[in-house]
């Protein structure tokens, strides 16, 4: 088994870091993993964003912030090198761990071999941002989705989570000018449409960030993690689809005011709508925008 040493004392490390049984559940050093990807004959790609988390104290860091209970099942993005997969298995239920890159597979054969917590690893090599992630939980389990995420597939995760109810909380690890989006407020010029979807259906909380050299290999960016926790949107379940192309199409030309995007969607300039009309997107907080749009669908169906 690639380990490094266990960790040090009793202290609160040990509950984040060891299985309930006192196993340790450890990450490799940089020379190990360079070691261990090179017996594998494993060239890591940077079209699948691989950066894996190397450093013990952001690793403590990230597993304070996480929730631990038998009911929970961990939905894991990216297991790249299990560094965080050993420490979801020791806090919950179990993991369903999706890697895309399946010649992963023989490095987590190596790491998983003598795992005391390997029962409770589901590894699935495959996209997994095209499993359906309500199926992955029994109706008495609470399902919380964790991953570090390349830059390119950050979007599509996003609108993924808004639109899966059943996951309510989620501990996400994006590029830092990617989050900076998602965390904005209105009025900042990061703030735009991402911030609008995810904010009006989550409480979004900027929870640490990390330099590059905690990972392996370095990436050029730094990274940070934000926790998410679903709240009322004020939306009907099957209003969310419309109301996220809404949101894509107010902001789809953001410098002009909102009446050029009235107009382009049969929305009248008068009434309700004239002072609003002179305001730009970005001046609207996620509330506003469900108002707007509770107040514009049937204003357009009357047109």
């Amino acid at each position: 088994m690639w380990r490094s040493k266990a960790p040090r004392g009793a202290d609160a490390g040990c509950a984040f870091l060891c299985s309930p049984d006192g196993a340790s559940v450890d990450l490799l050093t940089s020379t190990e993993l360079r070691d261990l990807l090179a017996q594998q004959h494993v060239i890591l790609s940077k079209r699948f964003g691989q950066n894996f988390l190397i450093d013990r104290a952001s690793l403590a860091g990230i597993a304070s912030h996480l929730p631990a209970g038998e009911s929970i099942v961990f939905i894991e993005i990216g297991a790249g090198a299990l560094a965080l997969t050993g420490t979801l298995a020791s806090r919950g239920k179990r993991v369903v761990a999706f890697e895309i890159d399946d010649r992963l597979r023989k490095v987590h054969d190596v790491l998983l071999v003598r795992d005391p917590l390997n029962a409770r690893i589901d590894m699935r090599y495959e996209d997994g941002l095209n499993a359906n992630w309500t199926s992955l939980v029994n109706p008495d389990e609470t399902p919380i989705l964790v991953g570090n995420l390349p830059y390119l597939r950050s979007t599509d995760t996003v609108l993924k989570l808004v639109q899966t109810g059943r996951i309510c909380r989620a501990y996400l690890m994006f590029q830092r000018e990617f989050a900076d989006r998602l965390t904005a407020r209105p009025g900042r010029h990061e703030y735009g449409s991402l911030s609008v979807v995810l904010q009006t259906f989550f409480a979004v909380e900027r929870l640490m960030d990390l330099p590059p050299d905690v990972f392996f290999p370095r990436p050029d960016v730094h990274s940070a993690l934000l926790g998410l926790d679903r709240h009322p949107a004020g939306l009907a379940d099957e209003e969310t689809t419309s109301f996220l192309r809404f949101v894509h199409g107010a902001f789809l030309h953001r410098r002009k005011k909102l009446a050029d995007f009235f107009r382009r969607t049969g929305v009248p300039l008068t009434g309700d709508f004239a002072a609003v009309s002179e305001l730009r997107p970005e001046a609207l907080s996620p509330t506003d925008f469900v108002d707007l749009f509770h107040s514009v669908s049937p204003a357009r169906n009357h047109t």
